[in-house]
């Protein structure tokens, strides 16, 4: 994952935390990132109009604008480490490591309790690739490379670690990997998601 996207997670859970503004430097601090970047991504944002400086810090204008100029930039594909096919997507659910960070349609699930679409894709987060490559062999004989409906992805942002709770990303994190991992099931889920948290909608 590339170090902005720290920075927009950052901003919009604050947002969605109700805090009016933040520092530069802390988000410099909390995000592990250099103030220079900071200070490049913020003038981005306004200049998008989703975002003020203020004396106070940075304050989030639009978060529904920042979360889609995020969406529109999120790349999950460059992050995936692994791909297989492991059925049923619902028992492998079930079954994950208790250490991973799970993300997309089945994070969405996990933090509603709802499934506005069916799905057949599985997202997650490894933080310990020793504890995932244990789990991977045990199930070994059943998975194939064809048709991969389950896609592991390298964690490498403590912020993100931070910012998830009960082994599921923060939702600001599963709406931009829906909207990238996209598909039929993509749309059901990401306007649930605005249902529950009308400042992330647009309308």
């Amino acid at each position: 994952m590339r170090k902005f996207e720290r920075i927009y997670r950052k901003l919009l859970l604050s947002s969605l935390r109700e805090v009016p503004s933040v520092l530069q430097e802390d988000i410099s601090s909390d995000c592990a990132v250099s103030l220079g970047l900071v200070n490049k991504v913020v003038r981005k944002l306004e200049a998008a109009m989703a975002v003020e400086v203020t004396r106070r810090g940075v304050r989030v204008l639009s978060p529904a604008r920042l979360l889609n100029l995020w969406a529109a930039e999120r790349d999950l594909g460059r992050d995936v480490w692994q791909s297989f096919r492991l059925d049923p997507v619902v028992e492998v659910e079930k079954d994950l490591p208790r250490d991973v960070l799970v993300t997309g349609f089945s994070g969405w699930f996990s933090v509603s309790g709802r499934r506005p679409a069916e799905y057949d894709r599985l997202y997650f987060y490894v933080k310990d690739v020793e504890s995932f490559e244990s789990w991977f062999g045990f199930r070994k004989s059943r998975v194939r490379k064809v048709n991969p409906n389950v896609f592991v992805l390298r964690v490498d942002d403590e912020h993100l670690v931070r910012s998830s709770e009960k082994g599921v990303v923060c939702v600001p994190q599963v709406y931009v990997d829906i909207y990238s991992a996209d598909g039929p099931e993509a749309s059901p889920f990401l306007r649930d998601i605005a249902l529950m948290h009308p400042s992330l909608s647009l309308w």
